[in-house]
């Protein structure tokens, strides 16, 4: 028999790099029960072992055709769809079986078009009286959370430019990278200097310099919601870039030549060349346990004065991580706390203060820091690019 006055958050992909972290950040919540599930049930009982408590491992398969029947008889209080890769997911099933039984949703998607087109789910969301939001990660959850600090100093904007340098000594999901190394290639829209042109993911190889001791990393241009919102969200906006990459530089390059290969039609980004990438990363020398992400800005202040600000965040010692995990938490928390005030499919973008991210992140070796760039700056259309 089910008790209800436990709060019942079913973790889907639970078990995973993001899902679990995101398990053990959640389980302070007062009165909660964490439900670990996904299509292995030894892992996912292994995991919720580790948590002690209530929790418990469940096999569900994202992709069963009575998903949403699964779900209703689970009497679920919240759902948190961690099992990507999201960019093939271009039908929603998870956010449309959690429409049908009625189970608010939050997702950790940063596909562009997956976060961008989920509002077509909002009439349906809508009709059944519950909110799904997805993109609650990094991009753009927390990437936003920093645009509306930046925007206290700087209300018009001009330009934005977002990077995320992740540190190499950290333990991966495959799911995260086969996303993003079956992405190498691919064509997408940007924003720059107010026309929408075309890149590729794996495109313009630069140089970037985040504070110490991440220092210089080399990325290059990959597809984020954020290309597309922020263009939607920020009237004055002329210009809307990303870049992310890995380290060491001469990873990063072979990683620019798949991209390169890939546009030639060669099978250079294959699944399988995913899975042999994803194991050959992980014992590749050299690289550091710190990682990092920076968001700038250039605009106008109050007075109308051209100006600029970033906001940067480095995870330190193997933490980084945590960071794309603690979005997605914060946003449990007010759902399970009934601060979601609005019904429908909505994109994670400004939904959360930053404060409210970073409290989730005291435990670990995380430091922020927001600051005016120095006048000589403010012309600059692109990131540090050297």
């Amino acid at each position: 028999m089910i008790n209800n006055l436990n709060k019942r958050v079913l973790i889907l992909g639970g078990y995973g790099n993001f899902g679990a972290r995101i398990a053990q950040m959640l389980k302070s919540e007062p009165d909660i029960q964490l439900i670990i599930a996904g299509h292995n049930k030894k892992l996912a009982d292994r995991c919720a072992q580790s948590l002690g408590g209530l929790a418990e491992g469940l096999r569900l398969e994202r992709d069963s055709i009575n998903l949403a029947a699964q779900l209703k008889a689970l009497h679920l209080d919240l759902l948190i769809h961690c099992a990507g890769p999201y960019q093939r997911e271009t039908d929603y099933r998870v956010a449309k079986a959690c429409i049908e039984a009625r189970t608010p949703y939050i997702d950790i998607s940063d596909a562009r078009r997956f976060v961008c087109d989920f509002h077509r789910l909002s009439p349906a969301a809508k009709a059944a009286g519950i909110t799904l939001v997805s993109g609650a990660s990094s991009l753009p959850g927390l990437s936003s959370a920093a645009l509306a600090e930046i925007q206290k100093e700087l209300p018009v904007i001009h330009s934005v430019e977002a990077a995320i340098a992740p540190a190499h000594k950290v333990e991966r999901g495959l799911a995260t990278v086969r996303s993003g190394f079956e992405s190498l290639g691919e064509s997408f829209p940007q924003l720059r200097n107010g026309r929408w042109r075309e890149s590729f993911a794996g495109n313009h190889l630069r140089s970037i310099t985040l504070a110490h001791p991440v220092g210089k990393r080399w990325l290059c241009d990959f597809e984020v919601p954020d290309l597309e919102l922020c263009p939607r969200y920020l009237p004055d906006l002329n210009t809307a870039l990303f870049s992310t990459g890995t380290e060491p530089l001469i990873l990063q390059a072979g990683l620019s030549l798949c991209a390169q290969l890939s546009r030639l039609n060669l099978p250079a980004t294959s699944s399988r060349v995913a899975r042999i990438a994803h194991k050959l990363s992980a014992h590749w020398p050299g690289g550091s346990s710190h990682g990092g992400m920076i968001v700038r800005a250039l605009g106008e202040d109050a007075e109308g004065k051209k100006s600029g600000m970033q906001w940067q965040i480095l995870g330190l010692d193997g933490d980084g991580p945590w960071i794309p995990a603690a979005p997605a938490v914060a946003l449990a928390r007010k759902f399970l706390r009934n601060e979601i005030l609005e019904n429908g499919a909505l994109a994670c973008w400004q939904l959360l203060k930053l404060e409210e991210i970073l409290l989730e992140l005291k435990d670990y070796s995380i430091v922020t820091a927001i600051e005016f760039l120095p006048s000589e700056q403010n012309a600059l259309p692109a990131l540090m690019v050297s």
